[in-house]
C-alpha cells in the first residue's frame, strides 16, 4: 500500500503533476525567459518562430513567409509587441511544464509554444 501514498505525494508536488494548472508569468519572468531566445509554435494554424533581442527588437517568421521586425516590451503582467503596420498587442503568458502558452486577453484564445535557446530563426 506504499505505492498509492507515493503517487499522492508526487501529485501534490508543484511541477510534477500532469494535471497542474499553467502558471501565469510576471513581466520580469517573461523578460528573463525571452531575452536572447526564440519561441516556436502554431498561431491560428500557422507555424512560426519569434526571436527576442535584448535590445527590444523582435523578429517574427511564419513558415514560408518573410521575416517581420517589431519591438517588444513587458509590463508588470504581460508581453507586448508593436508592429508597423499592425499596432501594439499585449498577451498574458503562462508556463505549463516546458510549454509557454500565449493567451489573447480579448478572446481567451490560447496558443502553445516551445522556448528555444538563442536565435533559432530558420535561415
Amino acid at each position: 500500500m506504499k505505492l498509492p501514498a507515493l503517487a499522492i505525494l508526487l501529485a501534490a508536488l508543484p511541477g510534477l503533476s500532469a494535471a497542474a494548472d499553467p502558471v501565469k508569468l510576471s513581466g520580469a519572468e517573461i523578460k528573463t525567459l525571452f531575452t536572447g531566445n526564440t519561441v516556436h509554435g502554431q498561431w491560428a494554424g500557422k507555424e512560426y518562430w519569434s526571436y527576442f533581442g535584448a535590445d527590444g527588437w523582435t523578429t517574427y517568421l511564419a513558415k514560408g513567409g518573410q521575416p517581420a521586425n517589431g519591438r517588444w516590451v513587458v509590463t508588470a503582467t504581460q508581453y507586448c509587441s508593436t508592429w508597423n503596420p499592425g499596432g501594439t498587442s499585449c498577451y498574458d503568458l503562462y508556463r505549463d511544464g516546458d510549454t509557454i502558452v500565449w493567451r489573447v486577453p480579448s478572446s481567451g484564445e490560447r496558443y502553445p509554444s516551445a522556448l528555444l535557446t538563442g536565435d533559432q530563426l530558420p535561415k
